[in-house]
């Protein structure tokens, strides 16, 4: 089965990469099904702002404003809106993360904050800057610098100092819920600021790493490891922005923002390992972890400046996705479905959910419509556009043929064989395809394998990050480097696990990797059959010196181990 770059893991109605660059991009087939979620208008020609590259002059020049802001933020009493803490804590108590909601709650939550800066530091003309870590893999220089680095003298220098700062804050906070306030906090377990503060500290956490600690990379060793170079890579990009629907591009549904379903290739693949990598959790090439210290790897990891730009390209690459969409004439949205099971439907579902702890940029309670999903579907009223990045190649040209009318085809999809672990494994599944389909995989610009994998989890599963590996046999040493490695799931920041998890990853380019690879061992599978693993890299992590982070060492709440329920291949 061939594809197009705007095909995705639920389906297989495309043409292939290759003609489409012969035709020009001339002809599309398929077409957006009736009752899907409509198009989004497209952006502004010319947005009042622009979000550019950090790299640019412009970016740079933003990136002197932004400084000029965090530097009267901290300094502003903590029970100001507009405290630099404060900030962060909206993040703490409220971010949705392995769900549906985690683009556009993210979209809001920055776009306020923008808008905050930009009053705070006097200059009107201020957006943030986006990191690209695609084209460039490593933290910016500049983010080294004052204020900009959350190891400056500015920021609160011991988790002691916080608690008193900010306990008396969150009392007040606590005082003033509403009751629909109460309620989302209680399905975090949030029933009161102790619960808070407990969450924030070394027992229930951390999240709060004090000076020197507030950050994992440094100027001496600004790059990434090996998983999360390859979770950044054009290629895993480029199977990010590969759905044609979004649920496949922006995590799995899920009944309600605070809980955790799965992750798509985006948010699990380069938003998880950029946050924990940055925040101290780095993988060698043989597989052994250290897990040192820093804030983005926590729910407090706004703390971190860097935070605003991996989430300005987070959204870039939306909105790169949904141009490309448009393009296609594919849908934008969720499903516009209502039926008896679900009298709403998942476009208006998705639309009313309510965030219900943003502040404007006067620190005022964002409330009425600015207080559901719905406010933050298109880029809208925060009129922004980016300076072009990574990714861009997938917006089809201008004047592209639309998709015609017609039902799509069904989804290709090829159910895994479950085996029981081996001495290695912790699970193993047979996936069998054809052939045609397997040797076009390898191919540049071939058919896109994705697997999802559904998982049962301990209940705080952080550490131990399972890998992924195809065609490899049983026994044999798996590092980053190895032909068949695929990737690592990956958590981000500190969630109760209480039911199954789902992760899409890409297969194609692996199959590749093996493909060119020489030696015993190698090709371990028929012509037609995947063979897909999941084992620990190198056994158990390596703590860091200081010892074991709880967040991250939670052996003895429970003796459960990771279970593999399905594993199911797209072809698309």
């Amino acid at each position: 089965m061939t594809h197009d770059p705007a095909a995705g893991p639920y389906s297989s109605l495309s043409p292939s990469r290759r003609a489409l660059m012969a035709s020009g991009a001339a002809a599309a087939l398929g077409m957006l099904v009736a009752g899907q979620g409509q198009a989004q208008p497209a952006a502004p020609t010319k947005a009042r702002w622009r979000r550019w590259n950090v790299s640019s002059p412009q970016g740079q020049k933003a990136l002197a404003s932004y400084a000029k802001a965090i530097k009267i933020m901290l300094a502003l009493p903590p029970d100001d809106p507009n405290n630099w803490y404060n900030h962060a804590l909206t993040h703490t108590v409220d971010c949705p993360h392995g769900n549906w909601w985690f683009v556009v709650w993210h979209r809001g939550y920055v776009g306020l904050f923008e808008q905050a800066v930009r009053k705070i530091s006097g200059d009107p003309d201020f957006a943030f800057p986006y990191w690209d870590w695609t084209a460039d893999p490593k933290v910016p220089a500049q983010m080294f610098e004052g204020v900009l680095n959350p190891n400056d003298a500015a920021y609160i220098q011991s988790l002691d100092a916080f608690n008193k700062a900010y306990g008396p804050v969150l009392e007040t906070f606590w005082n003033n819920l509403t009751p629909a306030q109460n309620g989302q906090l209680l399905i975090r377990g949030l029933r009161f600021p102790a619960d808070l503060l407990f969450d924030i500290g070394p027992k229930g956490g951390p999240m709060f790493f004090a000076p020197p600690n507030a950050r994992g990379s440094t100027p001496q060793n600004p790059g990434f490891d090996g998983v999360t170079n390859r979770a950044v890579s054009p290629w895993m990009l480029d199977n990010a922005l590969s759905p044609r629907d979004f649920i496949g591009f922006a995590s799995p549904k899920s009944q309600f923002h605070s809980s955790i379903t799965g992750f798509g290739v985006m948010e699990g693949q380069p938003h998880n390992k950029v946050h924990n990598c940055v925040g101290g959790i780095w993988t060698d090439k043989d597989g052994n972890t250290t897990y040192g210290d820093g804030f983005m790897q926590s729910n407090l990891s706004p703390v971190d400046p860097l935070f605003f730009l991996h989430h300005a390209n987070i959204d870039r690459i939306w909105d790169v996705w949904t141009r490309k969409q448009q393009g296609y004439g594919y849908p934008t949205l969720p499903d516009d479905n209502p039926s008896y099971i679900n009298g709403k439907g998942d476009l208006a579902k998705w639309r009313a959910e309510p965030f219900l702890f943003f502040h404007d940029a006067d620190g005022k309670p964002v409330t009425g419509a600015k207080a559901t999903a719905a406010a933050y579907e298109t880029i809208g009223s925060f009129d922004y556009d980016y300076q072009p990045g990574s990714g861009e190649n997938v917006v089809p040209p201008a004047g592209t043929t639309k998709l015609k009318a017609g039902k799509p085809a069904p989804a290709t999809k090829y159910a895994a064989k479950l085996k029981a672990p081996g001495p290695s494994s912790l699970a193993a599944g047979d996936v069998t395809l054809p052939a045609a389909v397997l040797a076009d995989a390898a191919k540049p610009g071939g058919t896109h394998l994705l697997a999802t994998i559904t998982v049962d989890l301990p209940p705080f599963e952080h550490a131990n990050d399972l890998a992924v590996v195809i065609n490899t046999p049983e026994g044999q040493a798996v590092g980053v480097d190895s032909p068949g490695f695929v990737t690592t799931l990956s958590m981000f920041g500190r969630h109760l696990v209480t039911r199954p998890v789902s992760f899409t990853v890409p297969l194609s380019q692996p199959l590749a990797n093996l493909a060119k690879a020489k030696g015993p061992g190698v090709a371990a599978a028929a012509p037609t059959g995947l063979s897909i693993r999941l084992v620990r890299l190198a056994g158990k992590p390596m703590l860091s010196a200081a010892g074991p982070h709880a967040h991250h060492a939670d052996g003895g709440a429970t003796t459960a181990t990771p279970q593999v329920l399905d594993i199911v291949v797209h072809a698309q």
